[in-house]
Formats: structure tokens, C-alpha cells, sequence
């Protein structure tokens, strides 16, 4: 059991809500899709090529086709058509299509959560968008991987998911206080259940077994300045989760946009003039690939 998991898991001891028995007690969280694990698998073999990544994708019609699409919208711009898995990989690389066939099959393991608080399509679009942002963002730092913002951007609430299938009335509560006390959504889910969604978003993060810098930023997204060792991605995504909160494009929940701490936005240093170019980048990108996702 890894360091952030063993604090979560103690803290919720104290706090009453048992993060872990949750996510064990929802089978559906037991794993993500077995595509994922044999994309990964093939990626991380060196008797594999190409050829054997292509394969597992195509057996996936739904994966392949969303892939492609993606791949030939404005998310990444290219000046001619990709018209096959095996060209795709060659152009964008096979741990950038990992991560962004991971992106697209967590999706599916929600998809059929339904609820009476939060409308789950503009839930998808939020966080679609989150993405879309935060890659956007990274784009400008070379030493940045820009994908794993992305899917970041796509996780950052999941927490928020997994309680409101399993605790629906915890949520509804902490959103009643939100509501009437305008405090932070998440400040509301922590007097609520004594954690937050982000809380519960790493602790699945790491059931899971995504890399631990993916739990850190899911974990720390609404509380960058306090990450361990990734302050400036954690950064990256509290802004661009503010950013399409403003941009009204979907929402998670939040009944108000919360202001950015100057000390985040400092960390991020982004001009006039490149906020302008993210802004009009992110609707562009947004609008040509949601359906793919939703």
C-alpha cells in the first residue's frame, strides 16, 4: 500500500467515510477495461511493435473509431487525414495514444451513472473540456507531457463519481451546503463526508494502478500550492478546471466560478496574449471533439 494511500485510508478512519470500502464495494471499480490493460501491456513489451498495439485497438471498434477521429480533429491539427491505428501511432506516439485511449475508456465505466443532482452529460463536457485546457496549457512548456494533462484533466473529479453512485446522499448533502453557504464545493464535501471528491478520485487513481503522479494531481487539484512534488501540473489543472467553469462549458457541480489564487496563476505565467490563443484553442478543440467522447 503506497504512502498516499495508507494517509487516505487512515484519515478516513477518522473521518467516518471509509474511502476504500467504497471502491470495494462497487464491482464495476474493480478495473478498468481489459482493452486498457492490453494496450499497456503491448506498449511496454519490447518483443512488441506497431503492429501489435494496432491489433488490440481494431478488435475495439467503438476505441478505434473515437481514436481516429480525435486524432484527425483540430486536438492535434495535423495537415493530412490519418486513415489508419498503425499511422497514428507512428505520428503521435504509443504512450500518448495509451494515455488517450485510457482518456476515452474511462468514460465507459461511468456511463451508465445516473443522477438527480448533477446532469451527467455536462459533468462529461466539463471535464472534457478541463482536458482540453490543461493540454493546452502544457503545450506551451516543451518539457511538459501534454497527453498525461489531458487525461488529467478527464480525472480530476472522478471522486465525485464514484460517491455519487455509492453515497448519493452524502453528495446531495454536501451540495445542499454548498448551495446555501457558498463555500467551495469541495470545502462542503470535506464538513460533509470528512473527505472531498479529490480525496476519493486518488484512492481509485491508485486502486487502479495509474501512476502515482496521476493520483497527486487528482488529489491536490483544488489545493495545488500543497502538492508534494507536482505543484506546477496541479496548477495547470486548477486553473483550467476555473478556466471552462467560466467558459460555462459543462459543469461538475460548482453552483458559482471560484476565483484563481494569485500564487496558481503565477506559477502558470501566462500572458494576455496566450490566454487569448487558449481560450479560442479550447472552444475550437472542444467543439470538434465532444461528441467522440460523449
Amino acid at each position: 500500500m503506497s504512502f498516499i494511500f495508507l494517509i487516505l485510508f487512515r484519515g478516513n478512519l477518522l473521518s467516518g467515510l471509509n474511502i476504500l470500502g467504497v471502491i470495494n464495494e462497487d464491482p464495476k471499480l474493480s478495473s478498468l477495461p481489459e482493452v486498457y490493460f492490453q494496450i499497456k501491456e503491448a506498449v511496454n513489451n519490447p518483443a512488441s511493435g506497431f503492429e501489435d498495439v494496432e491489433y488490440i485497438i481494431k478488435n475495439d471498434s467503438a476505441l478505434s473509431f473515437r481514436l481516429l477521429k480525435i486524432v484527425n480533429s483540430s486536438f492535434y491539427g495535423f495537415e493530412e487525414e490519418i486513415e489508419a491505428i498503425s499511422h497514428a501511432i507512428s505520428i503521435i506516439g504509443t504512450s500518448d495514444l495509451v494515455d488517450l485511449a485510457l482518456a476515452t475508456t474511462i468514460l465507459s465505466v461511468f456511463a451508465d451513472v445516473d443522477s438527480e443532482s448533477i446532469d451527467m452529460n455536462s459533468f462529461w463536457r466539463h471535464h472534457v473540456s478541463c482536458g482540453i485546457c490543461a493540454r493546452a496549457i502544457g503545450a506551451w512548456d516543451q518539457k511538459l507531457n501534454s497527453e498525461k494533462l489531458f487525461l488529467s484533466g478527464i480525472l480530476h473529479d472522478v471522486g465525485r463519481l464514484v460517491m455519487l453512485e455509492n453515497r448519493p446522499d452524502l453528495v446531495n448533502k454536501a451540495l445542499d451546503s454548498h448551495k446555501e453557504t457558498g463555500e467551495f464545493l469541495f470545502l462542503s464535501e470535506k464538513d460533509s463526508w470528512g473527505e472531498d471528491h479529490a480525496a476519493v478520485g486518488a484512492a481509485l487513481v491508485e486502486h487502479w494502478k495509474l501512476p502515482a503522479s496521476l493520483a497527486e494531481i487528482v488529489r491536490y487539484h483544488h489545493e495545488p500550492l500543497n502538492a508534494p512534488n507536482l505543484v506546477y501540473e496541479c496548477c495547470i489543472i486548477n486553473v483550467a478546471d476555473t478556466i471552462t467553469k467560466a467558459m460555462e462549458l459543462g459543469s461538475s457541480g460548482d453552483c458559482f466560478v471560484p476565483p484563481i489564487e494569485p500564487a496558481v496563476w503565477d506559477k502558470i505565467n501566462l500572458s494576455p496574449k496566450n490566454l487569448d490563443v487558449l481560450l479560442d484553442r479550447v472552444e475550437t478543440q472542444f467543439t470538434d471533439v465532444i461528441d467522440f467522447f460523449i
